[in-house]
């Protein structure tokens, strides 16, 4: 359990598997097959208060990130539906990860969801806690477990991609990638850690409420030996790493412009 929960969010069953949910056991263990009895498992002051900013009451209802209970309206809806027995049958993909001592395998998953004031078709992906909802139009490979990731390069006229290959690297450089990949379990192990990692280097209006700007990846790598600060291999793999892209077309071939790139992970 982490610091500041009520509530179990360790997320590894097994010993070596990572679920997609809140939890692994307890309440916050639900999935659209066992989807939670009412919404109280979303206000996640009560449910998640280790990933707001100290600042905020968590008195107050937040649900998801936002007070604003409508503003997340489809997330509600898409769990109204599971309740009454559609989410099973709505399934998209849903992959546990894995980990060990030279692998380690993301968890998440997607489910159909039309989302009721657009009447508009997409997917809703699923991973500790976060919820995205993308439209099809976007990615419409999702039914068939494809997907593409969008990203804005500026005024750039190419994109190089820094590909690891473990075969091809020293034995110093083996054992860095191989730290850096328990870092990744560790902070995948735990819903609360997960979701703080992910917004570590967010700093937005949007994002004031949680905790936000904490660089607290940094700080577990260093943890773990990792000289990320210095020029080397750790410091160019855990920039490649922190590159983001976007499942909506929008962000990348708009925000950023003008030239974009659309990447098709394996």
């Amino acid at each position: 359990m982490a610091a500041g929960s009520r509530f179990s969010t360790f997320t590894v069953i097994d010993s070596e598997y990572l679920v997609p949910w809140l939890s692994a056991e307890g309440p916050p263990a639900y999935s659209p097959t066992k989807p939670p009895a009412r919404d109280y498992f979303f206000q996640y002051t009560w449910i998640l208060p280790g990933i707001f900013n100290p600042q905020v009451n968590l008195r107050q209802h937040r649900f998801i990130g936002s007070p604003l209970k409508d503003s997340a309206r489809f997330l509600f809806d898409f769990w109204a539906n599971a309740r009454r027995g559609d989410g099973p049958a709505l399934q998209r993909y849903c992959q546990f990860g894995f980990f060990s001592d030279n692998e380690i395998r993301t968890p998440i998953a997607a489910y159909h969801h039309v989302r009721d004031y657009r009447d508009t078709p997409g997917s809703l992906l699923i991973q500790h806690g976060s919820y995205q909802w993308v439209s099809l139009e976007d990615q419409p490979s999702i039914p068939a477990r494809g997907g593409s990731l969008y990203r804005g390069i500026g005024q750039a006229t190419r994109f190089l991609c820094w590909r690891l290959r473990p075969e091809e690297l020293s034995p110093a450089n083996g054992e860095i990638s191989l730290r850096y990949l328990r870092v990744q379990a560790d902070m995948l192990s735990d819903s609360i850690l997960s979701f703080n990692t992910i917004h570590d280097r967010l700093k937005r209006c949007e994002t004031a409420a949680l905790r936000d700007g904490t660089w607290v990846r940094d700080e577990l790598a260093t943890q773990a030996g990792l000289d990320i600060q210095s020029p080397g291999f750790a410091r160019d793999l855990g920039h490649a790493a922190q590159q983001s892209y976007s499942l909506e077309r929008v962000m990348g071939a708009v925000k950023f412009g003008p030239h974009h790139v659309v990447v098709k992970p394996p």
